[in-house]
């Protein structure tokens, strides 16, 4: 188990500090700076709360249209690039319909750690 308080419940406890105590003291170039790292901590705390589930998702995912098994998923990403550039995924091609999905699912993803907020009103 954990120590308490836990590193997401550390970040929302400063970005409230920031939020309600900070920022209204703040303009210009010092406001911009807090709303971009207030930003930050919200993505931090974001990850934080969905753990390693996406990365092994998408290292799996990666696994499956490649063919093989994945143990970099950035060199894997590569690959993929390399392969889509050469036509793999052209809209003739049986692979298509896998690689857009999957192209889907981890732009989801990372939308859900980086702004959510896009996300609503959306079909899961």
């Amino acid at each position: 188990m954990r120590e308490q308080p836990t590193g997401e419940s550390l970040l929302q406890c400063a970005r409230d500090v920031l939020k309600n105590n900070v920022l209204p003291m703040l303009q210009g170039d010092a406001k911009r700076d807090v709303l971009m790292v207030m930003n930050a901590m919200s993505i931090a705390q974001r990850e934080l709360q969905q753990g390693t589930a996406p990365d092994e998702r998408e290292q799996q995912a990666l696994a499956q249209l490649l063919g093989e098994p994945v143990f970099d998923v950035a060199q894997a990403n590569r690959e993929l690039a390399a392969r889509i550039r050469a036509g793999v995924a052209d809209p003739e091609s049986t692979e298509c319909a896998a690689v857009l999905n999957h192209l889907r699912e981890v732009g989801k993803s990372r939308l859900l750690a980086s702004n959510p907020k896009v996300l609503k009103g959306q079909s899961a």
